[in-house]
C-alpha cells in the first residue's frame, strides 16, 4: 500500500498561537555544561570554577534579555535530580537531565581555552534543546578574539556576545513554531513476528483496517502529520506535530503522548474476535515512539 499525503488536524490546547496573541512567549531556560560519558557532572560543576564562570556568563546573557532561567547547580543538588544523575540506568544522561530540568529549553555550554604566543582565546559552543523531546533548536560557535589575558570569564563573555543574538533569534523562532504548530516527533507502528494480524486486518466494531484506525487516532491527536508509508507489517508517521501542552495546560511530554497511544491501542480488537484485545508494547528512542502489536 502506498503512503498518504500530508494531513492536518487541529487539536484543542490552552495555548493560543503567538501570532494571535501578538506577543512572544518566552521559554524558561536552564544552562548546563558539556560533559563526557562517565563524568560526574555534579563534581564537574562544583570543582571547576571556570566551568561555573562560563555557565554564569551565558545565563547572565539570557537574564539580561528577559528570559527566566533555572539554576542548574541548584537543580543538581536537589535530591530528585541526584537520583536521576546517580541512576544505574543512564543510557542517555543528557536526555535525562534535559527532560527532568523543569525548563522549556536547556542550553548546553562547552568552552575551550586556547593559549598562544599572540594572545589567548576562548571558543564557546552553545547548543539549545527543547526539553520534552530533547530535539535541537539552535547551535552557535563563538570566539572571544585573542587577548593577553588569563581571565576565562571575561573571554567567555566576549565569545558569548559575538553569537548570542543570532543564537537567541533562532532559538526563539523555533520555540514559537513549537507553540503554534506543535513539537516534532516520529511514530512507528510495527507487528511482532508472532502477531496473528496485519495492518490490513479489520478491527473494532466498525471493521476498519488497523492502519486506518491508527491514522484516525493520530489525526485527532496531532496538529499536523505525514505518513511516509503503509505496508501490511508497518505504518510509519515520519512527522507528527504534537501540542506542547494538553487541554489542561500541563506539559504533554513524549512519554505521556506515547501512553495515550498505548491506551488506545489496548482498546483495539479484531472485528471477528471482539473478546480478544490486541497485545501492545511501546518503546521510545529519542524523538521516535515505537508501538509493536504482538
Amino acid at each position: 500500500m502506498a503512503g498518504f499525503a500530508q494531513n492536518k488536524t487541529d487539536v484543542k490546547t490552552n495555548e493560543t498561537p503567538s501570532s494571535e496573541k501578538n506577543v512572544i512567549v518566552r521559554p524558561t531556560i536552564m544552562v548546563f555544561p558539556f560533559f563526557k560519558e562517565g563524568q560526574n557532572i555534579r563534581t564537574l560543576v562544583e570543582d571547576d570554577v571556570n566551568t561555573r564562570l562560563v555557565m554564569a556568563k551565558v545565563k547572565e546573557a539570557f537574564d539580561k534579555r528577559g528570559y527566566s532561567t533555572i539554576d542548574f547547580l541548584s537543580k543538581v543538588r536537589n535530591l530528585a535530580v541526584n537520583e536521576v544523575l546517580n541512576s544505574e540506568a543512564q543510557s542517555d544522561l543528557k536526555t535525562q537531565i534535559i527532560q527532568s530540568s523543569g525548563a522549556d529549553i536547556c542550553v548546553e555550554v562547552e568552552y575551550n581555552f586556547l593559549e598562544s604566543n599572540i594572545g589567548n582565546e576562548v571558543k564557546l559552543i552553545l547548543n539549545s534543546y527543547e526539553s520534552s523531546t530533547s530535539s535541537t533548536l539552535s547551535n552557535k560557535v563563538g570566539f572571544s578574539g585573542k587577548f593577553y589575558s588569563q581571565d576565562i570569564g571575561k573571554l567567555a563573555a566576549r565569545a558569548n556576545d559575538s553569537v548570542i543574538e543570532d543564537f537567541l533569534n533562532v532559538m526563539q523562532q523555533k520555540f514559537t513554531d513549537i507553540i503554534e504548530n506543535g513539537r516534532y516527533l516520529s511514530l512507528e507502528f510495527n507487528l511482532a513476528a508472532s502477531a496473528d494480524i496485519k495492518m490490513s486486518s479489520e478491527v473494532t466494531n466498525e471493521k476498519l483496517p488497523l492502519s486506518d484506525a491508527l491514522e484516525l487516532w493520530v489525526a485527532e491527536h496531532t496538529k499536523n502529520y505525514h505518513i511516509q508509508g503503509v505496508t501490511d507489517l508497518k505504518v510509519l508517521f515520519d512527522v507528527i506535530r504534537v501540542p506542547r501542552l494538553d487541554a489542561s495546560g500541563k506539559m504533554l511530554t513524549t512519554t505521556r503522548y506515547s501512553l495515550d497511544i498505548f491506551r488506545f491501542c489496548n482498546t483495539l480488537f479484531p472485528s471477528e474476535k471482539p473478546d480478544k484485545k490486541l497485545k501492545v508494547e511501546r518503546l521510545i528512542k529519542g524523538n521516535t515512539i515505537f508501538i509493536t502489536f504482538k
